[in-house]
């Protein structure tokens, strides 16, 4: 999501770009948070970090397969951002979830949003049934 966010953010710059990525996702394009701090444009960056690559270990699962290998050992995403100058804001508990998000929007430059959500939070359904998806279109 993040290359996508920085390349929105570029070609309209005027409009507010949010990328949303798990912790695998976002710690596969570090170089491209990277990209983000010396570009410094203002797209905000929310990671949902479970400590799991999450979709991997559904898929697991879902095929029969033990979902070995997909914990992760996170840094604290949101001081690392701030190492790098990019303001990082981490959320422990829920109800800093939206006072975190009103600060990053009021923010001028880049942030980096910290969500630590719980491992065991099921990401979405390996298949999704048609009387599941009601309601959702």
């Amino acid at each position: 999501a993040m290359p996508q966010a920085i390349g929105a953010q570029a070609a309209f710059p005027d409009r507010q770009v949010i990328s949303m990525s798990g912790d695998g996702g976002f710690a596969m394009l570090m170089g491209d948070f990277i990209s983000l701090a010396q570009l410094k444009l203002p797209v905000k960056v929310i990671v949902f970090d479970n400590a799991s690559l999450g979709f991997v270990a559904m898929e697991m699962k879902a095929a029969g397969y033990l979902d070995a290998g997909t914990e992760l050992k996170n840094p604290d995403f949101a001081a690392m951002s701030n190492a790098m100058g990019i303001l990082g804001i981490r959320v422990e508990q829920s109800e800093d979830l939206e006072p975190a998000l009103r600060r990053a929007l009021a923010h001028d430059g880049p942030v980096l949003v910290d969500v630590v959500t719980a491992t065991q939070e099921l990401v979405m359904p390996p298949t999704i049934k048609l009387e599941q998806a009601k309601g959702f279109s």
